[in-house]
């Protein structure tokens, strides 16, 4: 019994035969990194709200009156800006409408007042209102010792002062002449009489109380003619200074 024939092997051609690929596996899902596993790496895009373009924006209903609560509001109170819809309710409104806070008066600052200066020599010499003469105030630094020979015979005018060691007590002064009968007419005599002497005086002290009378007159006569006064000083006493100072220039004339 012949045995088979052997199969008769084919040859195919030589085909080149593909060798692994030696590049490292892609990561699809982790990657190794130091032989840990890492987290998948989710790209994170901050995506800006789709604006329908189709869609207006929603438009606010009526302001609902605030009175009936009913029909839409057409006004607003004037003092509290409430919405109402129409004069009858704005006159229920009013009629319940609290009452404006009355407004606080305003307490206005008081000015204050300036301190008390201190009173002086000059503030209490009876002829210092005539220092607001120029005139005057050039003969003050002419003649230093005037102020004071000034104050000396207005001095002579006042009534004298009380002793303090023979003073009366007041149960007993009904019937006694108070301060050696003294009378404004005695001021004045004895005033004349002191600026008679001193105008009488030899050297510069005589002389400064003579251009001094002068200069008052002078004074005197341009205030008659610009305002129809007869005096420029301001206090009692120097008015009355003065006028004592014309009567002793009129006598003096008439002696001459």
């Amino acid at each position: 019994m012949a045995s088979p024939d052997p199969p008769i092997s084919r040859e195919t051609p030589d085909r080149p035969i593909k060798e692994p690929s030696r590049s490292p596996p892609s990561l699809t899902n982790h990657e190794v990194i130091d032989g840990e596993a890492s987290a998948p790496q989710l790209e994170q895009t901050e995506r800006a709200p789709r604006e329908d373009k189709g869609v207006s924006p929603r438009s606010k209903g009526p302001v609902i009156c605030g009175i009936c609560t009913t029909a839409a509001s057409k006004y607003k109170c004037s003092r509290c800006y409430l919405p109402y819809c129409s004069v009858a309710c704005n006159k229920t409104h009013q009629m319940n409408h609290p009452p404006d806070p009355e407004p606080q008066p305003q307490s206005t600052p008081r000015p204050s007042q300036p301190p008390a200066e201190p009173e002086t020599a000059d503030a209490l010499h009876p002829f210092q209102i005539l220092a607001t003469s120029d005139k005057l105030s050039w003969l003050f630094r002419k003649y230093p010792k005037l102020p004071q020979q000034l104050l000396d015979i207005h001095t002579q005018t006042l009534p004298p002062a009380e002793d303090a060691s023979v003073r009366i007590p007041a149960s007993l002064r009904q019937g006694v002449p108070a301060r050696g009968n003294w009378t404004h007419e005695k001021g004045i005599s004895k005033g004349k009489a002191a600026l008679r002497r001193a105008r009488q005086l030899p050297g510069e002290a005589g002389e400064a109380v003579r251009e001094y009378c002068l200069l008052v007159l002078l004074l005197l006569e341009e205030n008659e003619a610009k305002n129809g006064a007869r005096t420029v000083l301001q206090q009692e006493f120097a008015q009355q200074d003065a006028e004592l100072i014309r009567q002793l220039m009129e006598m003096e004339k008439g002696r001459t």
